[in-house]
Protein backbone atom coordinates (compact mmCIF):
# COMPACT_ATOMS: atom_id res chain seq x y z
CA UNK A 1 0.00 0.00 0.00
CA UNK A 2 1.63 3.31 -1.05
CA UNK A 3 2.34 5.73 1.78
CA UNK A 4 4.42 8.70 2.81
CA UNK A 5 5.36 10.17 6.17
CA UNK A 6 6.69 13.56 7.09
CA UNK A 7 7.58 15.63 10.11
CA UNK A 8 5.40 18.74 10.06
CA UNK A 9 7.09 22.07 9.40
CA UNK A 10 5.87 25.56 10.24
CA UNK A 11 4.60 25.94 6.65
CA UNK A 12 2.63 22.69 6.93
CA UNK A 13 0.94 24.04 10.06
CA UNK A 14 0.40 27.71 9.13
CA UNK A 15 -0.29 27.51 5.38
CA UNK A 16 -0.79 24.22 3.58
CA UNK A 17 0.85 20.84 3.88
CA UNK A 18 3.39 20.03 1.17
CA UNK A 19 2.82 16.55 -0.27
CA UNK A 20 5.69 14.24 -1.21
CA UNK A 21 5.86 14.43 -5.02
CA UNK A 22 6.43 10.65 -5.21
CA UNK A 23 2.97 10.17 -3.67
CA UNK A 24 1.12 12.32 -6.24
CA UNK A 25 0.47 9.38 -8.56
CA UNK A 26 -1.57 7.74 -5.79
CA UNK A 27 -3.87 10.74 -5.20
CA UNK A 28 -7.09 11.53 -7.08
CA UNK A 29 -6.67 12.57 -10.72
CA UNK A 30 -5.75 16.23 -11.00
CA UNK A 31 -5.38 18.61 -13.97
CA UNK A 32 -3.70 21.37 -11.99
CA UNK A 33 -4.85 24.85 -11.10
CA UNK A 34 -7.90 23.69 -9.13
CA UNK A 35 -8.61 22.11 -5.75
CA UNK A 36 -9.84 18.52 -5.69
CA UNK A 37 -11.55 17.43 -2.46
CA UNK A 38 -11.39 13.79 -1.39
CA UNK A 39 -12.21 11.82 1.78
CA UNK A 40 -9.44 10.82 4.17
CA UNK A 41 -10.10 8.58 7.18
CA UNK A 42 -8.25 9.23 10.44
CA UNK A 43 -6.85 5.85 11.53
CA UNK A 44 -7.16 6.66 15.24
CA UNK A 45 -10.78 7.86 15.35
CA UNK A 46 -12.32 6.50 12.15
CA UNK A 47 -13.56 10.03 11.36
CA UNK A 48 -13.66 11.01 7.69
CA UNK A 49 -12.23 14.40 6.71
CA UNK A 50 -12.50 16.15 3.34
CA UNK A 51 -8.96 17.17 2.37
CA UNK A 52 -8.35 19.62 -0.45
CA UNK A 53 -5.56 18.72 -2.87
CA UNK A 54 -4.04 21.40 -5.10
CA UNK A 55 -1.35 21.28 -7.79
CA UNK A 56 -0.09 24.31 -9.69
CA UNK A 57 -0.37 24.30 -13.49
CA UNK A 58 3.15 25.52 -14.21
CA UNK A 59 6.23 23.32 -14.56
CA UNK A 60 6.73 23.13 -10.78
CA UNK A 61 3.59 21.36 -9.54
CA UNK A 62 4.30 21.64 -5.76
CA UNK A 63 1.35 19.51 -4.58
CA UNK A 64 -0.27 20.55 -1.28
CA UNK A 65 -3.13 19.59 1.03
CA UNK A 66 -5.34 22.45 2.17
CA UNK A 67 -8.99 23.05 3.08
CA UNK A 68 -10.02 20.11 5.29
CA UNK A 69 -6.36 19.53 6.14
CA UNK A 70 -6.59 22.66 8.34
CA UNK A 71 -9.73 21.36 10.06
CA UNK A 72 -8.00 18.04 10.76
CA UNK A 73 -4.82 19.78 11.96
CA UNK A 74 -6.79 21.99 14.37
CA UNK A 75 -8.95 19.11 15.62
CA UNK A 76 -5.89 16.97 16.40
CA UNK A 77 -3.95 19.94 17.80
CA UNK A 78 -1.02 19.23 15.48
CA UNK A 79 2.14 21.28 15.84
CA UNK A 80 5.58 21.61 14.29
CA UNK A 81 7.54 18.39 14.84
CA UNK A 82 4.52 16.04 14.82
CA UNK A 83 4.54 13.25 12.24
CA UNK A 84 1.86 12.54 9.64
CA UNK A 85 1.55 9.34 7.62
CA UNK A 86 -0.78 9.00 4.61
CA UNK A 87 -1.82 5.77 2.91
CA UNK A 88 -3.53 5.19 -0.42
CA UNK A 89 -5.37 1.94 -1.04
CA UNK A 90 -7.03 2.17 -4.43
CA UNK A 91 -9.47 5.07 -4.05
CA UNK A 92 -9.38 4.96 -0.24
CA UNK A 93 -7.13 7.26 1.77
CA UNK A 94 -6.15 7.28 5.43
CA UNK A 95 -4.04 9.44 7.72
CA UNK A 96 -2.38 8.99 11.09
CA UNK A 97 -0.91 11.72 13.28
CA UNK A 98 1.81 10.95 15.81
CA UNK A 99 3.71 12.93 18.40
CA UNK A 100 7.09 12.14 19.91
CA UNK A 101 6.91 11.64 23.68
CA UNK A 102 9.39 10.55 26.31
CA UNK A 103 8.55 7.27 28.03
CA UNK A 104 10.88 5.80 30.64
CA UNK A 105 13.79 7.80 29.25
CA UNK A 106 13.15 6.81 25.62
CA UNK A 107 11.52 8.86 22.90
CA UNK A 108 8.70 7.09 21.06
CA UNK A 109 6.03 8.09 18.53
CA UNK A 110 2.42 7.78 19.71
CA UNK A 111 -0.95 8.55 18.18
CA UNK A 112 -2.52 8.85 21.66
CA UNK A 113 -2.50 12.59 22.23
Amino acid sequence: MPSFSKILSEGDIKRQMAVNSDFVDHLPEHRGGETVNFPVVDVRSGTTWQFGYYVRRDGHPKPVFLGGWHDYRRHRGLKVGDKITFWADGGNYSVQAERKVSLMGREIWTSDF
